[in-house]
């Protein structure tokens, strides 16, 4: 018994829930009835359609007499004229009215919320407004509301009629959208409003985008390795022309609106493609075959909808939207999944980027099957400043850790640096103490050579003197040659400062001093000598030249005297060059074998004037045979 009265109950109150339900509908069905239908101006006065009715129509000039249909709007051919391409026409007749027959004081405003595709207005057989192109290509109105004011002066008293004349596709839901009729004051703000969701929106996702797409084609340009910036960039302009078809009223440069609609899938088609790709190498990840097969895929995508004729573009443009909608989710979930298997911050927030930018774009198309187009504000253009907002922020950390980077680089630098100038301030050190080290030898062989060349070859003179006289050396000749050798002993002590010395103004007065040495010695034993020098310098040697040049003489000189057996010896200067200075010492003595004393180092003259001319950089030659002995030396002299 009880369950019986349970059951009852439960009856009962199903009963009331469905009379709610039906009552609600109806209520809401008369709500939209009436919205539909009247339309109030101010408090007193208000505008009532009477009837709304539509016709298939040639053109633009012709109105049918018979055929009209009546219709709600908004209204989609799809619905009853499915596969329809060409112009209809829209009859509005409407009333308006006021409360105890006061006069309308105020004008009234129409708007229309969209015409799809192209169309023109007239108000009681008057044109009030035409798109430029009602013909092929036509202009595109479902992108733009409009409005319009009736003057009092030009509306009728008793029934007014609005004829819309719309020319469109089926297949890109060509219709007329909702109209309305109201004040001035309220249309404008209502119309504000519209023209933000529609295009004011676009306009700023647009700028966003540039600007992403400009701030990483730069990045791109300057560092060609960063490819994700790369493909960051191109998707972006491609994003721009495909959006760009929300915002342009005609379709140039596109010949037809077949052509426009073709042309904005393939860049839709392109952009996803980039997009993707910039997905996966912003996830350093890389799949030749896949991303081969995906450019496959795009081009045959691409190719069928260029050749895809009027009769199955829809389903083609369809599918085709569908197949890419789902590539980009799959590169989504795919980006999700190394977020989360690498845990990388960056990846995780470009995750959240694109599920929200999912969220908003599964959102629009839920609402734009269940209303007709613009019939609400699409929250797929609010995705531009979430992407803007996650290159920025990446771009910050990116920045920020490579700022990191360098400063930890700069300080292990600074700690590289300090302790390879410790390093060097060591090894400086030890090169100091070695060319100190080098200079006391160096200045002891120098030395040693000048003793040689200078000091021994007067005292072999001295003794040659000695020895070839006839008579007993006096005190007075003896004391000469020992202040001979006290001046050649100066001399050497002097010549370590060569450097400084100037040297003479002509070569006559350079080779002087030793001339008149050695010319009194060898006219004793009986060589002629002959000196052959230019009168002026043609390039002026450096003094060290000039103090190498006179060793090389006095040591040659010298040698002539103890072995050669002479008569004749010939000492020459001359320019073989303008930049090249050749001295010459030629005898006819007894010779000898110059290749086994170069070679042996026999000689301690004849090694120390070898190394005396290659330090200055120059070129010193023995040719020596039985008669004819040659000594050559040749040095470069430089333009000071």
């Amino acid at each position: 018994m009880s369950s019986a009265c349970s059951r009852s109950s439960k009856r009962q109150r199903l009963k009331w829930i469905g009379v709610f339900v039906l009552c609600s509908w109806l209520c809401l069905f008369c709500s939209i009835s009436q919205a539909q239908n009247h339309f109030q101006i101010n408090d007193l006065c208000q505008v009532k359609i009477e009837y709304i009715q539509k016709v298939q129509a040639q053109g633009p000039t012709e109105m049918p007499t018979s055929g009209w249909q009546s219709v709600r709007l908004p209204d989609n051919w799809q619905n009853n004229w499915k596969n329809y391409h060409g112009g209809a026409w829209y009859k509005i007749v409407w009333r308006w009215s006021c409360q105890d027959n006061i006069r309308l004081a105020e004008p009234v405003a129409f708007s229309i919320d969209y015409i799809n595709s192209a169309g023109a207005v007239f108000l009681n057989g008057d044109l009030l407004w035409s798109d430029r192109n009602l013909q092929e290509p036509l202009s595109k109105s479902w992108n733009m509301p409009r409005y319009w004011v009736f003057p009092i002066s030009g509306l009728r008293k008793d029934s007014n009629e609005i004829l819309i004349y719309v020319n469109g596709y089926s297949f890109q839901s060509a219709g007329l959208g909702n109209i309305q009729f109201n004040n001035v004051l309220v249309n404008s703000q209502q119309y504000l409003e519209k023209i933000w969701d529609r295009r004011t929106v676009f306009q700023i996702n647009m700028i966003f985008s540039a600007t992403i797409g400009l701030i990483c084609f730069i990045i791109w340009l300057f560092r060609r390795s960063e490819t994700t910036f790369g493909w960051l960039a191109l998707s972006s302009l491609l994003w721009i022309l495909f959006i760009s078809n929300v915002l342009t009223t005609e379709n140039f440069p596109f010949h037809s609106t077949i052509s426009a609609a073709k042309a904005n899938m393939l860049f839709f088609i392109a952009y996803i493609h980039c997009f993707c790709l910039y997905l996966i190498r912003f996830v350093k990840q890389k799949f030749k075959q896949l991303e081969r097969g995906f450019i496959l895929v795009s081009v045959l995508s691409s190719l069928l909808v260029m050749i895809s004729s009027l009769d199955y573009l829809e389903q083609v443009l369809g599918g085709v939207f569908i197949i890419y909608v789902l590539l980009f989710i799959s590169c989504t979930v795919y980006v999700s999944y190394q977020a989360i298997k690498t845990r990388n911050g960056e990846y995780l927030f470009l995750t959240l980027c694109l599920w929200g930018i999912l969220l908003c774009v599964v959102i629009d198309l839920i609402m734009l099957n269940q209303t007709q187009v613009n019939e609400f504000s699409p929250l797929s253009p609010y995705t531009s400043p979430i992407i803007t907002l996650f290159v920025v922020l990446i771009m910050g950390t990116r920045l920020n850790r490579n700022v990191r980077k360098i400063e930890k680089f700069n300080t292990q630098l600074e700690r590289k640096v300090q302790q390879v100038s410790a390093d060097l301030n060591k090894s400086l050190s030890d090169k100091h103490q070695l060319e100190l080290t080098n200079v006391r030898l160096q200045e002891r062989i120098n030395l040693s050579h000048e003793l040689h060349d200078g000091l021994g070859g007067s005292i072999v003179r001295s003794m040659i003197l000695v020895d070839q006289s006839s008579e007993t050396v006096s005190k007075q000749q003896f004391l000469s040659m020992l202040k001979l050798l006290r001046d050649d002993l100066r001399q050497i002590i002097d010549s370590g400062s060569s450097i400084e010395n100037k040297v003479p103004q002509t070569p006559v007065l350079w080779i002087a001093p030793v001339r008149y040495r050695f010319t009194q010695l060898m006219e004793e034993m009986g060589i002629v000598v002959e000196w052959s020098f230019p009168k002026v310098w043609q390039r002026e040697p450096t003094a060290l030249q000039c103090l190498t040049l006179i060793r090389v003489v006095e040591e040659s000189l010298t040698n002539i005297i103890k072995h050669s057996q002479a008569s004749q010896v010939k000492v020459s200067l001359e320019y073989s060059q303008p930049h090249q200075l050749t001295l010459s010492i030629q005898d006819n003595g007894i010779g000898f074998d110059a290749d086994m004393v170069q070679k042996n180092g026999l000689s301690i003259g004849m090694r120390s004037m070898k190394m005396r001319v290659e330090r200055m950089g120059g070129l010193f030659q023995i040719e020596s045979e039985q008669g004819d002995t040659l000594i050559r030396v040749v040095l470069e002299l430089y333009q000071p």
